[in-house]
Order: structure tokens, then sequence, then C-alpha cells
């Protein structure tokens, strides 16, 4: 049987507001009815996430923004605490080891049973997403504990490269993506994850949370949620 985070204190460690939504929502919210408690690392406050406004606002207004955005969906979702570091949005592998420092002192005083976050595909190829994967792991190997990584369910990997090329811009995403098996999944409430989905109202089109993403792959999104886990 493969061991699950369920019913544990958690650490999740994301880069971007609307990351740990899209990522694990259902599984987040899933631990607290069990008894687990929630603690997420957010490593910026996703500033450069302004080309789904309708009209233009400055970079500290939209910090704004994501971060009650942020704390709407912590609420859904139980997130005890929410922790953002503020290092710039889209440039998060410059600031690893700032990151890095700042995340293990955070998780060696939360003490969680496992960490939780991005895997070498960053589920979407981003490059912040990738960067506080590699961070997570190295703090789950120095306090020696468990690591779940968030992963695609296998009957949309196939497509879904082409359906995030839709999202992407130049620079920010790996050039080519190679998704990874998950251990095992977590059926999810599908209201409580377009609940937290849409608590990050600036990052939509006109209130689509899977811009370019077809039908089906949008019900498994919302049926369950995948992981990887590693020791």
């Amino acid at each position: 049987m493969t061991k699950s985070f369920l019913g544990k204190k958690i650490l999740i460690s994301t880069a971007h507001p609307d990351d740990e939504s899209y990522a694990a929502a259902g599984s987040i919210y899933k631990n607290h009815q069990v008894g687990g408690k929630n603690f997420l690392i957010c490593a910026s406050f996703g500033e450069k996430g302004s080309s789904h406004l309708k009209k233009p606002v400055s970079e500290n207004q939209l910090k704004k923004i994501r971060f009650r955005e942020l704390k709407k969906s912590g609420k859904i979702i139980h997130l005890k605490k929410i922790l953002v570091l503020g290092l710039p949005d889209g440039r998060i592998k410059k600031h690893a080891a700032e990151i890095y420092d700042q995340s293990l002192l955070l998780a060696q005083k939360i003490k969680p049973d496992a960490i939780l976050s991005f895997g070498p595909d960053g589920i979407s190829g981003h490059w912040d997403h990738v960067t506080m994967g590699r961070i997570a792991k190295k703090i789950a190997q120095k306090l020696n504990l468990p690591i779940f990584t968030f992963a695609l369910s296998p009957k949309i990997t196939s497509g879904a490269s082409k359906w995030l090329k839709n999202r992407r811009q130049a620079n920010w995403y790996l050039k080519k993506i190679s998704f990874q098996k998950p251990s095992f999944k977590i059926l999810i409430n599908s209201q409580i994850k377009k609940r937290a989905i849409k608590s990050h109202a600036s990052q939509m089109d006109n209130q689509n949370a899977f811009t370019g993403f077809p039908a089906f792959a949008v019900n498994e999104l919302l049926k369950a949620e995948y992981f990887i886990f590693k020791y």
C-alpha cells in the first residue's frame, strides 16, 4: 500500500498563489477533514500574472490582489498558515539559495511530517515550479522527511504538453516536459477544488479556470489528484 500524507502535518511548497489550488486543493482539504494540518510556503506574490487582467494594475497592486485571493483559497481548503516569502515572480531560480535558507528555517519551526511540492516536470514546466520542487526535495532530504510531488492523471499526460502550451510565455518554461508516472491518487471533492481555483479570479479568462483544456481533461483534474511518493 502506498504511503499517503493524509492525516499528517504537511508543508506545501509552491511558487505562486493559485499553485496550491490547481495542484492539490482537494487533497489539502481532505487532509484537514481527516485531522491533518496544512502549512503553505509560497515563494512569490505572483505579480507577473497580469495576462488575464481586464484592466492594467501595477505590480504592487497585483501583489495585494493575489495575496487576498490566496487567503480566500486558504480558508476554503483550510491552510493553517500561509507564509509568502515575497521573492520576484518569474525569477525564483535566481533566488534559490535564499529561498532554501528561509524555507528550511520555517520547516524546522513547523516540524512537518511530510513535504508536498512540485516534481521535475513542475506540472506545467514552469521554471519557478521546477525550482521550488528542487528546493523542497533538498529540505526533505536535510530533515529526513518524505516528499510527495504533484502529478497529472496518466489519462491526460499525452495531450497535456499541447494544452499547457496555450498558457505559456517564452523563457519561463521548460522547452520539453517529461511527465512522471504517479504513485497514487486521492479522490477529491470537485466543488471544493473549483471554489479554491475560482478564488484566484485575477488569473482566469471570463471565469474559465482551464483555458485551452478539453472537457475530458478538466473532468480528470476535478475528479482526483495524483502524487508521487519519495523518501
